[in-house]
């Protein structure tokens, strides 16, 4: 069952998202993506984050301590340049080939 997290950021504004798992569980070479939506179940995602194993900060996720099961998600100012403010769901979760395993899931309240 993922975790509720939500988050407000102003509009062209830098900001990081610090995940721990609870309880702690090693990460350590799981596929992670961080995906902010209009609404839940929408087909396309207006931010797009993501980590894989050797590949730790390129994307937008670093890994700050793979045993402990934490986690950080950069969103940059332009991620939320083309945005509206209000309400956008957000998720992150650990996808295999196959499988998409929730890890949190809550909303991002943009501020002009």
């Amino acid at each position: 069952m993922p975790v509720i997290s939500d988050f407000s950021l102003a509009k062209f504004q830098d900001g990081t998202l610090t995940i721990s798992m609870a309880p702690p569980q090693a990460i350590g070479g799981w596929p992670i993506n961080f995906t902010v939506e209009k609404r839940y179940g929408s087909s396309d995602s207006l931010i797009l984050k993501s980590v894989s194993s050797g590949f730790n900060g390129v994307s937008g996720i670093t890994v700050v301590n793979s045993g402990q099961g934490v986690f950080n998600i950069a969103i940059n100012s332009i991620d939320t340049s083309g945005l509206d403010w209000g309400n956008y769901a957000t998720r992150s979760e650990r996808v295999n080939s196959g499988a998409r395993t929730p890890i949190t899931e809550g909303f991002l309240l943009l501020t002009p």
